[in-house]
């Protein structure tokens, strides 16, 4: 005998509507660059990353404009991560010093994620995740969440600055126009009287290195463990991250 519910009509529409039924698929932009990462960055497209999570190519957009932006985040992503410090062992000026130098060296390798950051287009969520990690490991080395805050907000800001002087002196010297050429000719053309302060330190100034920046970093580094009745571990001493086709001071 044939059941009522095979030969009832409205019994068949609502089991035909039953897949629709219920919420559709949440969506974020850092599920969708988890996702373009599982799948690889290479052969990642917005076709396959949709599949994934179980939506439409349109829902992508709401979160992102276009794969290469898609890309750019999760190199990003990809870079933080697996340079972030993650032993036990580690002083907590040598985590801060892991997490300037991750931030810094993400980018310089990719300069147009300068640009998202300046345009407010680079997302909030990795920037949730970094600091979540960064607070997570100074709560463990005894700081308050505060103090991990702030010293975060200091990294971060020595660092992406470092980062944007760095990009601004390779591009000028992809551009067949070295910075320190620049700075040279452009002050020869001055008069001879004036300058007078900046030309006795222009030779040290068009001379100094990337890693000056991270002299600076160690000296607030300093500051802090000082407040907090430390000194820092012979490790930070001495510090190095040259340009790309630059030699660390010996």
């Amino acid at each position: 005998m044939r059941s009522h519910a095979a030969t009832d009509p409205k019994s068949a529409d609502d089991t035909r509507k039953g897949s629709r039924v219920g919420r559709p698929p949440r969506v974020s932009t850092q599920a969708i660059i988890a996702a373009a990462i599982e799948i690889g960055l290479e052969g990642v497209t917005l076709k396959r990353v949709a599949d994934r999570l179980g939506v439409a190519v349109p829902t992508l957009y709401k979160h992102i404009r276009s794969r290469d932006e898609l890309v750019r985040m999760a190199a990003f992503e990809l870079t933080l991560k697996r340079r972030a410090p993650e032993r036990e062992d580690l002083h907590w000026s040598e985590i801060a010093t892991g997490y300037a130098l991750s931030l810094y060296e993400s980018f310089v390798a990719e300069p147009q994620l300068v640009h998202e950051l300046m345009k407010g287009t680079m997302g909030p969520d990795i920037e949730l995740d970094f600091l979540e990690r960064f607070l997570d490991a100074m709560t463990r080395q005894g700081f308050s969440l505060d103090e991990g805050m702030q010293l975060h907000h200091a990294v971060a800001m020595l660092a992406i600055g470092a980062s944007v002087a760095a990009i601004s002196v390779i591009s000028a010297r992809a551009l067949g126009a070295p910075m320190d050429q620049a700075l040279r000719e452009a002050a020869a053309q001055r008069e001879a009287e004036t300058l007078k302060h900046t030309r006795s330190v222009l030779d040290t100034y068009v001379n100094a290195e990337s890693r000056d920046w991270l002299d600076s970093l160690r000296l607030m580094l300093e500051g802090i463990a000082a407040r907090r009745g430390e000194t820092l571990p012979s490790s930070l001493r001495p510090l190095s991250s040259p340009l790309p086709g630059h030699s660390p001071k010996s």
